[in-house]
């Protein structure tokens, strides 16, 4: 009986675990003339962090030079230490 009653405990919690993540999953809808660099400034206050948007949506971002309008991009969260990182990729990538 207690071994039942604990795989209920962890089914409960991962499935609050899973319904809070979807909550807290933003998006960003493509508009006509958008790019990375554009949408990461706006949602990220940072243009070098476009890598993030590319990164997290690679199943749908072929080019990363390339977005079409109407595209639902995941907006990830960017962890305050991964923020170096994703410039100097953003930088290497350019080059």
């Amino acid at each position: 009986m207690r071994r039942r009653a604990w795989v209920l405990a962890v089914v409960l919690v991962a499935s609050a675990a899973a319904g809070h993540a979807e909550e807290d999953t933003r998006t960003y809808a493509v508009r006509v003339g958008d790019t990375l660099w554009q949408i990461a400034g706006e949602v990220f206050g940072d243009h070098w962090l476009w890598p993030a948007l590319y990164l997290a949506n690679r199943d749908q971002i072929k080019d990363p030079s390339r977005v079409y309008p109407g595209q639902e991009l995941l907006v990830p969260d960017v962890d305050p230490a991964e923020r170096e990182t994703l410039r100097d990729e953003a930088e290497a990538l350019l080059k």
